[in-house]
């Protein structure tokens, strides 16, 4: 078994249908037999896309799509399991991976999410990092963790 950490970029094109790789990350995220896990951080980032794609007018109303993903996160048959952000572990390890890769902020916290809570949580089987992100996904190589 292998543990998928989905970043806020893949989860967002895994519900907007006019993204270029909506079916495969639908596939992967929703189909998948692998356990998907994310930030809590995800659901303030999903919000904001979600919200900026009704703006543009790419999307109808917000609110469907929020509700809908705060079901696919619930607990009874959840797509998602979010994990909490424990920052006084998680902050320190964000702060050296902003200091030694290319990588935006809310992008190494969530790497250091992957990396240390979701590791912990995989109890010895792999995690691997789901981001649509170039350069998140170029740190993450860089410290071993698989990227899809």
């Amino acid at each position: 078994m292998t543990l998928l950490y989905a970043d806020t970029s893949a989860v967002v094109r895994a519900y907007f249908p006019d993204e270029t790789d909506h079916a495969e990350l639908r596939e992967l995220l929703f189909d998948g037999s692998d356990p998907v896990v994310t930030s809590e951080l995800t659901r303030v980032e999903f919000a904001s896309a979600v919200t900026a794609a009704s703006r543009a007018r790419r999307i109808g109303k917000p609110r469907p799509v929020l509700d809908q993903f705060d079901l696919d996160c619930g607990e009874e048959g959840a797509v998602f399991s979010l994990l909490r952000l424990e920052s006084a572990v998680v902050l320190p390890h964000a702060r050296r991976l902003v200091s030694m890769h290319s990588v935006r902020t809310l992008d190494a916290i969530h790497l250091a999410v992957a990396l240390t809570d979701a590791t912990a949580l995989a109890a010895g089987d792999e995690v691997a990092l789901v981001t649509r992100d170039r350069r998140q996904a170029a740190a993450a190589k860089s410290v071993g963790l698989p990227v899809l």
